[in-house]
């Protein structure tokens, strides 16, 4: 079966050419790329579904044009041919056997491109949206920054939440996001990284944000709505990149400081 995808733009593949390759594809490499897909557009340029969902997508290479596989999303939801697809592209990734590299897409910036042949009321919705797209690149860049300094299991978390509340499931988003919490005050509690009384601090209150976050939801009798998810998200979020952050500049400190030697 042929794959249906969109095409990465020539200025994209150009700035992260050590993944987006020949070499890459013929040694046998695979790349993917995490997505999150919001809107879809007919010819006319209407919206005529909201997907909002989270994806790693494989990246195929065709003649030195580089596609995002999207069948399974034209399967899913039954999208025509010749539709327009509004995809945030947040990192891409190269798996050698067991092992995995990841690489944030412009981190701490916000790109755009569109086909020439686009309906000017596609751009206009896009562009006039691009705040919201901005703010969800910066949640999702999160997830990868966690992976990078090692904290793979709260960046599954984190992405598994923000699936969840991205596609309404408030309920279990709250899950997953009271899960990052617990994961980040065990990981406050063990790390040496964290000095004098920052760390007693940041216990106390991850501490207090997972009695708080516990307290959302079926298993502590009450119901977790949207106000409850968002609050959840917000603390997931901004703590994990805090410490994320917070611990990349240790580790980095830590590479560069030479080691010395005494002589007698």
């Amino acid at each position: 079966m042929r794959f249906v995808g969109v095409e990465l733009p020539t200025e994209l593949t150009s700035h992260y050419s050590s993944i987006l390759s020949p070499s890459t594809i013929v040694s046998g490499l695979k790349v993917y790329a995490r997505v999150h897909v919001r809107r879809v557009f007919n010819e006319e340029g209407d919206v005529v579904k909201e997907v909002n969902e989270n994806i790693e997508s494989p990246v195929i290479e065709r003649d030195n044009i580089y596609v995002l596989d999207l069948t399974k999303i034209h399967l899913d939801y039954s999208i025509p041919i010749g539709y327009f697809l509004e995809v945030l592209l947040i990192s891409l990734t190269v798996e050698s056997g067991t092992k995995r590299y990841g690489m944030l897409v412009y981190p701490d910036e916000f790109r755009y491109s569109m086909p020439p042949n686009i309906p000017q009321k596609v751009s206009n919705l896009v562009t006039g949206y691009a705040r919201v797209l901005r703010e969800l690149g910066g949640m999702y860049e999160v997830v990868d920054l966690l992976s990078t300094v090692g904290l793979q299991d709260v960046s599954a978390d984190l992405w598994e939440g923000l699936v969840r509340f991205y596609g309404g499931d408030y309920e279990g988003s709250i899950k997953f996001f009271r899960k990052v919490v617990e994961g980040l005050r065990n990981i406050v509690k063990e790390a040496d990284a964290i000095e004098g009384s920052r760390k007693e601090h940041l216990y106390e209150y991850l501490s207090k944000a997972y009695s708080l976050i516990s307290s959302f939801g079926e298993h502590a009798g009450t119901r977790g709505s949207l106000p409850e998810a968002r609050l959840s998200r917000d603390i997931a979020l901004s703590t994990s990149r805090y410490l994320a952050e917070y611990l990349k500049l240790k580790q980095g400190s830590q590479k560069q400081t030479p080691s010395t030697t005494q002589t007698p």
